[in-house]
């Protein structure tokens, strides 16, 4: 999905640029984060701890380390949270609590 293609179906409330190892800028659309690569196409979206995210009938995200490994077994911790290579799955929480979920495009990770 292009960067004009999201911009048609949602609202974006701003763009800024994430950090200083962004190249291009990222859209916030409230609920989440949608970001770009050279090309203009979406390669992930980072999702906030107001929306539940589910796989099948059991939550993902937000909920406890234990919990989100037990419903996704390539989820691994690191220093700021958890993060699946493999799968491309990535979860904020720096403190323990989860903040965001973001869902990157094949290959993001690695």
């Amino acid at each position: 999905m292009t960067k004009q293609e999201v911009r048609e179906k949602y609202a974006v409330k701003g763009e800024f640029i994430k950090n200083d190892c962004s190249n291009n800028l990222t859209d916030d659309l409230g609920f989440c984060h949608v970001y770009y690569n050279d090309e203009g196409k979406c390669e992930a979206v980072e999702i906030f701890n107001d929306v539940e995210v589910y796989i099948g009938e059991k939550l993902l995200f937000p909920t406890t380390y234990a919990v989100a490994k037990n419903v996704e077994k390539s989820l691994k911790q690191d220093d700021e949270g958890m993060i699946s290579v493999d799968m491309s799955i990535g979860i904020y929480a720096p403190d323990g609590e989860m903040e965001s979920i973001l869902f990157g495009e094949k290959g993001y990770y690695e």
